[in-house]
């Protein structure tokens, strides 16, 4: 199965920090729709997700932190770590 004919929108690749709990993982993609990231965390697909993505550098001298609420859609046994594709359904801006 191709995965890209799922994606509604384009995903940038790009490494930022995602919280999910106590955890700081990094992301290797995102998009409005979804996430990638790889975690030490062993999730199940169809588990529900609550994560949030910290902005450093996006608004100069303001951190922009963003909660999501996603779904595992995807999990991926990379070496030690999982990879973890999730489709975001809600999320809101924190300032």
């Amino acid at each position: 199965m191709n995965h890209d004919e799922k994606r509604s929108s384009q995903r940038i690749q790009v490494e930022i920090p995602v919280y999910i709990g106590e955890e700081e993982a990094i992301t290797r993609d995102v998009s409005w729709s979804g996430i990638y990231f790889q975690t030490d965390q062993p999730f199940v697909e169809g588990d529900d997700l609550n994560f949030s993505l910290e902005l450093i550098y996006a608004l100069p001298g303001k951190q922009i932190k963003i909660d999501c609420q996603g779904e595992a859609v995807r999990i991926e046994q990379r070496g030690e770590k999982f990879g973890i594709a999730a489709k975001i359904n809600n999320f809101q801006y924190i300032h």
